[in-house]
């Protein structure tokens, strides 16, 4: 065989049949190619979907709308409740006219044990004047006790105001989209509140008064002692008889200085 007839397929196989398998061949190898290039793409894209940040969700408008709501309702609030408030409403001096009342009423009851004191010859105007000194010099206490009562009352009352404002705040911090938030509530709320307190303040005040504020027990003996002993206008013995209700003594009514007077009778035999 010559090698023209091998080269041209002389020896037996189609040229052309050679041509097409070699066409075949290089297809595939093209398709093989381009397979593994889409490959290796498909792969880098993967990769770089686990890399890029993930995609920003549409924001929900009932969100900003929901700050919106709060926002307004709060300033609601702390326009009608603004800083001090409860102090305004419920000031220190609020109690002032009233304790000046009982304390002059607590001093008016124990100058008059003096006086009956004094009427009744118990005492002279010396031990009078002592036992009114040791009254002034109570007075100051008796002031800090009326003080701190009305203080207590005033302060819970302003708690009971703080109160009712931390509830509308919370409502307001919280109300939702589709909810009703009315400020006025919380007004009406206040308002009712303050007026039951201002109708049952005096009571309240005159009922926490634990009983006489003045210490009148001991005024005799204080007189006394600034009568002294040689003063006959006083008479010792009175107190050891239970005039001025020495513990472990009866009194009658005749010799106490607080009890009305019964008039005497003389009888003639």
């Amino acid at each position: 065989m010559s090698w023209l007839s091998a080269m041209f397929g002389g020896g037996g196989e189609d040229p052309e049949a050679v041509r097409q398998r070699a066409a075949g061949q290089a297809a595939e190898a093209t398709r093989i190619a381009q397979q593994q290039a889409q490959q290796q793409q498909d792969q880098f894209a993967a990769l770089m979907a686990t890399l890029a940040p993930a995609p920003t969700p549409a924001p929900d408008p009932r969100i900003a709308q929901r700050e919106d709501m709060r926002t307004g309702a709060t300033s609601a609030i702390n326009n009608i409740f603004g800083p001090g408030f409860e102090s305004t409403a419920v000031p220190n001096t609020m109690d002032d006219e009233l304790a000046s009342a009982i304390y002059g009423e607590q001093r008016g009851k124990a100058d008059d044990y003096i006086s009956r004191l004094l009427k009744r010859g118990v005492i002279t105007d010396t031990g009078a004047a002592a036992a009114s000194k040791n009254l002034d010099d109570q007075g100051a206490r008796v002031r800090t006790q009326l003080h701190d009562l009305g203080a207590g009352l005033l302060e819970a009352e302003r708690g009971k105001l703080t109160g009712i404002a931390d509830k509308g705040r919370e409502a307001a911090s919280t109300v939702d989209v589709g909810q009703a938030f009315d400020p006025n509530a919380y007004t009406g709320m206040f308002q009712s509140e303050l007026g039951d307190f201002n109708s049952k303040f005096g009571d309240a005040f005159r009922a926490g008064v634990p009983g006489d504020l003045f210490d009148v027990g001991s005024l005799s003996s204080i007189a006394g002692g600034a009568q002294g002993a040689g003063n006959k206008a006083f008479d010792p013995n009175a107190v050891t008889a239970g005039v001025l209700g020495t513990p472990g003594t009866e009194t009658s009514s005749d010799e106490d200085p607080l009890a009305p007077q019964k008039k005497r009778t003389t009888s003639v035999f």
